[in-house]
């Protein structure tokens, strides 16, 4: 049973690592309609066996990955889901992975967590220390869950957020924050 947001076993998670979730789940204790049970926190060390063949990467976010590893370090990713109010069904995965001094946010895909394409979430790319990137991290996450959320009525899809205090639009109803 998970009780406490981005849950992680004793000595799991690095020093730098630590300080960061510390910070966002200080911070996700405030989020709206985000329990517990809805974060988690995944490591991925450095595979000691892994080929050490040289590679391309694919972008970014993979060569950040590669330099992580090369150095001996793992890497971090908390996810959050956010949920429909009265089904309980994730209606959106959100991940901010660290990898060395990088932060990567964006929506996820909800089975394998690698980042996906968006056209409502803005990714996030910077650089920084620790405690600056728990910021950051927390910050992001806390803009999205906070968004209210509406569907068309009797049609799940599509999902779209709108501004807090905007008031519910024809034909629509509640499905977070109203």
């Amino acid at each position: 049973m998970i009780d406490d947001w981005f849950e992680a076993d004793e000595g799991e998670l690095s020093p730098p690592h630590t300080t960061l979730v510390d910070i966002v789940r200080d911070s996700a204790r405030t989020w709206p309609e985000c329990p517990p049970a809805a974060t988690a926190v995944l490591v991925f060390p450095p595979d000691e066996d892994e080929d050490e063949e040289e590679r391309p990467p694919r972008d970014a976010y993979d060569a950040a990955w590669d330099e992580a590893f090369a150095a001996g370090q793992a890497v971090l990713t908390l996810i959050t889901e956010l949920r429909h109010r009265d089904q309980k069904l994730v209606v959106m995965t959100l991940g901010a992975t660290v990898a060395g001094d990088r932060l990567f946010c964006s929506e996820r895909n909800s089975s394998t967590y690698h980042p996906e394409a968006s056209t409502v979430i803005e990714p996030l790319d910077v650089t920084g220390s620790p405690e600056e990137l728990g910021r950051i991290a927390a910050d992001w996450f806390e803009e999205i869950v906070s968004r209210s959320m509406v569907e068309l009525d009797r049609k799940p899809w599509p999902r779209s957020f709108v501004a807090k205090g905007t008031p519910l639009p024809r034909g629509h109803r509640w499905v977070r924050n109203p």
